[in-house]
């Protein structure tokens, strides 16, 4: 895993962003508006790191991928938390977007309380399907501290030691291939 200090320019780009567009266009599983800025936020940060083009938004449905590497399509999935990534820690994808022509995943960890965006790793989609543990839309999850949540969606859960882990920055060109 890589930390990054996120700059306040990635943070406003980010939240004008959000304001401007509506990223919501898949129709389930959309999330709020908090969970957009963060998810913006990773996108627009790992862009910066792979000397990438930002998410521009404004341009209706994305095809369910942000970014492509190495020719493959990969979706950043990023999770807004107060506390650091930890080894134990699971990651969500939505079920609804299974379906989405995608190559990669690479998931990202953003702590609100440090302004720290921690890039977990990256995994195949088809390694996700198979090694995630999935969940229909109204489960209780119990998280590792005692407090639980409802599913909102269908969702599958990948546990961090299962993402492909990273060192560096080109350790993701390196490996999606």
């Amino acid at each position: 895993m890589i930390d990054y200090k996120v700059t306040d320019e990635q943070i406003k780009y980010a939240k004008d962003l959000v304001h401007s567009c509506n990223f919501g266009q898949r129709g389930r599983g959309d999330g709020n508006c908090e969970q957009q800025f963060v998810g913006i936020l990773g996108q627009t940060v790992v862009a910066d790191l792979l000397n990438l083009e930002r998410p521009k938004g404004g341009e209706g449905f994305d095809g369910g991928y942000d970014i492509e590497i190495n020719n493959k399509k990969v979706d950043i999935k990023t999770m807004g938390r107060t506390v650091p990534m930890q080894e134990h820690y699971v990651h969500n994808f939505i079920g609804y977007q299974a379906k989405y022509n995608v190559d990669y995943l690479i998931f990202c960890s953003f702590n609100k309380t440090n302004n720290i965006l921690t890039i977990c790793g990256y995994i195949s989609k088809s390694d996700l399907l198979e090694k995630a543990k999935f969940y229909e839309e109204g489960t209780i999850r119990t998280r590792d501290n005692g407090t639980s949540f409802r599913t909102k969606a269908p969702l599958y859960e990948i546990c961090q030691k299962n993402l492909h882990s990273i060192d560096c920055i080109e350790d993701i060109l390196d490996g999606i291939r």
